[in-house]
């Protein structure tokens, strides 16, 4: 406005949670070292006198909040972490340049550009990883059928596809596109659903057609008929569902997007991506993995295609795209671990280069989801990072104690993420609050709190399976470690018991999480390591029993492996 008059601040913008910090745009350098940037061209006087290349950052992050500023800030600090250990300490923020961890003197922990070369031997951190120990060499458990071909086997569940009566009338379309945005969307922003509604409006005057915008709104509906009461309570098997209207009814929907897919393999639109990355979503919820990686990852390869159109795309646009490139590497990427899918040319854990700028539109629905998408992302790059490191199998000449160093240090950035993390997502929260009406403030800690998890168990797995197959030292660093590592397996399974029993996106990956826990937890007992044991440990194991047994039914590889977990806990 030409009156001078400010405008006023917004509620975002004025919460006094964070400090604001000045947006101005520095190079990648004056950030790092904490110096003011006087922003000359093309080198600034800084890196002019220390000989570096001086390199902007792409994203403007004037418009973030400050808690978004804050998440962005530490992330940058951790990455400059890493990549000193390998460039020196030219690159680490002030606070930490007087006083080097051991770590990156080590130098033992990859760069965010780290690929395996072709003979580095790599492993996993899954439940297949565990039937290969050789304590489980007896007969009773060896050789067990392989994850694959236990998925792609018949499970004696017939699915009935209903035809669809008539179209979506607008009211009922825009039911399911509420429960579709509570349950799905807010976890896995890949729509503008402001677009989405107008698409409803226009299908509601029109009917369905056979392009790819019919197809993405058969496939929220499918999603959202998923999606139950909760205030029932579960029965005695998840396989019950699979007999109500409800599944019937999302079956049919999902069909009729299926007979829409083939016309979109060769498409190059964004939204051919976001109908592969949904079709996922839906197999995922009924618990059909291999075919949901099957359709991230040709939701990703529709990403990767649009990477080189991005510099034609308008801003609102851009900013999409990248939210939905970053949402299908995820959720392939998970998938693709737990299946065990190696080959060569796959094997790749590296994101993206670019860090995603949220939609407006997602910003819109609110700051915990804002906030949630960005502490996610933060420590999926973490988790990567770990993950590249426990999936090298160290030399025979390295002991685990040369790992320690590293897992230490791990540990610490994990735990400076989760200290980052502003108050409406962090797992602390006074329990006399009041949760409002469809607040989804405890499903994100719920799930960041997994992640985290994640990440821990990835650091202490090395020290667990040493110390179960008799290779850990009598070093303190890594019996500390180890000793961790089993009081994690017992925290993941008692904090994913409130969600044993619902059905979403990754429920799958869930039983396999707390399955390999209660394995970890019963081979370590099998192997006299009972005095490492956390005190809860029988009762863990006791929860996941029953939890595969309301799951058996539905998919072939928990029955499979609930007969060795219960053989093991028998024998104890």
């Amino acid at each position: 406005m030409s009156d001078g008059r400010k405008r006023p601040l917004t509620s975002l913008e004025s919460r006094p949670a964070y400090p604001r910090k000045r947006a101005a745009r520095a190079c990648l350098t004056c950030r790092r070292r904490r110096t003011k940037c006087d922003n000359e061209q093309p080198s600034c006087t800084s890196c002019t006198a220390l000989q570096v290349e001086c390199v902007y950052r792409e994203i403007d992050k004037a418009s973030f909040d400050p808690a978004s500023l804050a998440i962005l800030q530490r992330l940058d600090d951790l990455e400059a972490l890493y990549k000193a250990g390998n460039h020196g300490t030219a690159a680490l923020p002030a606070a930490v340049q007087g006083n080097p961890s051991p770590v990156l003197e080590y130098g033992s922990v990859p760069s965010a550009d780290l690929d395996f070369e072709d003979n580095v031997e790599t492993r996993f951190v899954n439940v297949e990883a565990i039937l290969d120990w050789p304590i489980l060499c007896m007969d009773a458990f060896r050789p067990r059928r392989g994850l694959l071909n236990l998925l792609r086997a018949p499970s004696g569940i017939i699915i009935q596809r209903s035809l669809l009566a008539a179209d979506m009338n607008v009211k009922e379309a825009l039911k399911l596109l509420d429960l579709f945005v509570t349950h799905f969307h807010n976890f896995n922003p890949v729509l503008d659903i402001s677009k989405v509604e107008e698409h409803i409006k226009f299908t509601g005057l029109n009917g369905l057609e056979w392009d790819a915008w019919s197809c993405l709104l058969l496939l929220i509906y499918a999603l959202g008929s998923t999606v139950s009461d909760g205030d029932e309570l579960p029965p005695h098997s998840s396989v019950k569902f699979r007999n109500t209207v409800a599944f019937e009814r999302s079956e049919a929907f999902f069909s009729a997007a299926q007979k829409r897919m083939g016309s979109l393999l060769f498409g190059s639109d964004l939204t051919e991506a976001q109908v592969f990355f949904l079709a996922g979503v839906y197999l995922m919820t009924t618990l059909r993995p291999v075919e949901a990686w099957r359709a991230f990852v040709q939701a990703l390869t529709c990403c990767q295609s649009l990477q080189s159109l991005a510099s034609d795309a308008a801003p609102e646009e851009a900013q999409l795209r990248q939210g939905v490139y970053w949402t299908c590497f995820k959720s392939e990427l998970e998938v693709r671990m737990e299946l065990g899918i190696t080959e060569t040319s796959v094997w790749n854990l590296r994101y993206p280069a670019a860090y995603p700028e949220p939609p407006k539109s997602l910003r819109s629905e609110g700051e915990p989801a804002w906030y949630f998408y960005l502490a996610e992302i933060a420590l999926r790059r973490l988790q990567t990072r770990i993950l590249m490191s426990t999936c090298r199998v160290v030399p025979a000449g390295n002991a685990l104690l040369e790992r320690s160093t590293s897992a230490f240090e791990f540990e610490r950035q994990a735990n400076r993420w989760a200290e980052s993390l502003p108050e409406s997502l962090q797992n602390n929260m006074d329990s006399d609050q009041p949760t409002l009406l469809h607040d989804e403030r405890p499903h994100f800690r719920f799930i960041l709190s997994g992640h985290l998890l994640d990440c821990l168990e990835m650091i202490y797995w090395p020290f667990c399976e040493g110390a179960i197959l008799g290779n850990l030292t009598s070093d303190l660093d890594c019996n500390i470690l180890a000793d961790r590592g089993f009081e994690i397996c017992v925290q993941r399974i008692e904090e994913n018991e409130p969600g044993f029993y619902f059905r979403h996106h990754g429920t799958w990956l869930m039983l396999r999480s707390c399955t390999r826990s209660a394995l970890v937890l019963v081979i370590a007992a099998h192997s006299g390591l009972g005095q490492k044991m956390p005190a809860r440990w029988r009762e863990a194991v006791e929860k996941v029993i029953h939890l595969l047994n309301y799951w058996k039914e539905e998919v072939a590889d928990v029955e499979d492996r609930l007969e060795v977990l219960q053989s093991l806990a028998l024998q104890l």
